[in-house]
């Protein structure tokens, strides 16, 4: 192991951690106690999946990297389903993490295609956003969506970034539409932009 993957591994590592523990706060902040199953999941899933990016691609830096941003994707989603809050520090382990390693995942994506694909990713969710208010009054996205949603875009190039953002539209409102059944007023975001964009992902990656 090189210094270098070892240093990535090592802050990977402690990437996921922070974002268990913000997992674990928010959930005593909201509810009195710390959740216990919430941060076991998020890191379980960050982990498994950080691990099959290892056995794929045998890139420690690229796994590292993966191991952060899936955790504070999975504490995001968290979140936002259980208690309607996201954390910009999720937010920002995910940007941090695609600086490292999207790079090294897509050949020939440049720092400048990243910021394209993030600054399209916020101003398609924002526009959408806009329009929900004007047609009904109410803003409907938080601030912390339209940050996660620029994080995701980094990871990939300005095409599949609006792949992301289309599909996690079609997600959330099919999410929508069942919490409309049951008789729920909240409809979290995090959950349908997250499945938009590792779908769009694959998608780019099979085409």
């Amino acid at each position: 192991m090189s210094s270098v993957a070892g240093l990535a591994l090592i802050a990977g590592v402690l990437a996921s951690l922070s974002a268990l523990w913000i997992d674990r706060e928010i959930s005593a902040q909201q509810t009195g106690a710390p959740s216990r199953i919430s941060p076991a999941l998020c890191g379980g899933v960050g982990g498994l999946l950080a691990f099959s990016a290892y056995v794929v691609t045998r890139d420690l830096i690229i796994a590292s990297a993966l191991l952060a941003a899936l955790s504070g994707l999975c504490v995001a989603v968290s979140m936002d389903w259980r208690f309607g809050v996201l954390a910009d520090l999720t937010s920002v382990i995910i940007a941090l993490a695609a600086l490292v390693a999207a790079p090294l995942l897509t050949p020939g994506l440049t720092r400048l295609d990243m910021a394209i694909a993030a600054v399209l990713a916020m101003g398609i969710l924002g526009l959408a956003g806009l329009y929900g208010r004007l047609r009904r009054g109410e803003m409907g996205l938080g601030g912390g969506d339209i940050v996660l949603v620029g994080a995701l875009g980094l990871w990939c190039s300005p095409v599949t970034a609006a792949l992301g953002v289309a599909i996690g539209a079609a997600v959330t409102l099919a999410l929508g539409l069942l919490a409309r059944a049951r008789r729920q007023t909240r409809l979290p975001f995090a959950p349908g932009l997250a499945a938009g964009f590792i779908l769009a992902f694959i998608v780019d990656r099979l085409s």
